[in-house]
């Protein structure tokens, strides 16, 4: 009986410690993995880090006065024209770089329902009541301007700070 003990002991002594090496290495390797995704998606470190925000009044608990966010996938760039399904590339102290569907009062017609594919590119930040926020935007259309004369879609434009 004292070698079938001894015996069982040893086995769930070598069974634990197995499953705390296994244990051990899959938490080596989620955390290498999250390291190599922040590494080849910029925009993910942006949520962590000290890069701006951009001050969105996208939905209507955020229409009258905004909130601060980073890498939103939804976005109001000005009274005119807004952004969804963005995907951000880049985010970091100099600028913020999403692709992503847009669309604005100035092409109500022919985009409500199928907004356009677009660039968006946030800059210049600067420091409103404690907290560094884009404060300009550049719109690029995929297919270009074309028939749209809209201001959003000529040269930087300014971005709501508050």
């Amino acid at each position: 009986m004292n070698f079938s003990t001894n015996r069982s002991q040893r086995m769930k002594t070598a069974l634990g410690a197995g499953l705390a090496a296994v244990a051990v290495l899959g938490t080596v390797a989620t955390a290498q993995s999250a390291n190599a995704a922040t590494a080849q998606h910029p925009a993910k470190a942006a949520r962590t880090s000290s890069a701006p925000y951009v001050i969105n009044h996208y939905g209507e608990e955020n229409a009258d006065k905004g909130r601060a966010e980073r890498s939103p996938a939804h976005l109001v760039l000005s009274e005119f024209t807004s952004a969804q399904g963005l995907h951000w590339k880049q985010w970091d102290g100099k600028q913020a770089v999403a692709t992503g569907k847009v669309t604005g009062n100035w092409c109500l017609d022919t985009c409500l329902d199928k907004p356009l594919n677009a660039t968006v590119t946030l800059s210049d930040p600067k420091t409103v009541h404690g907290k560094r926020v884009y404060s300009s935007f550049t719109l690029k259309l995929a297919d270009g301007a074309g028939k749209y004369d809209a201001e959003d879609l000529h040269g930087k434009r300014p971005l709501a700070t508050s």
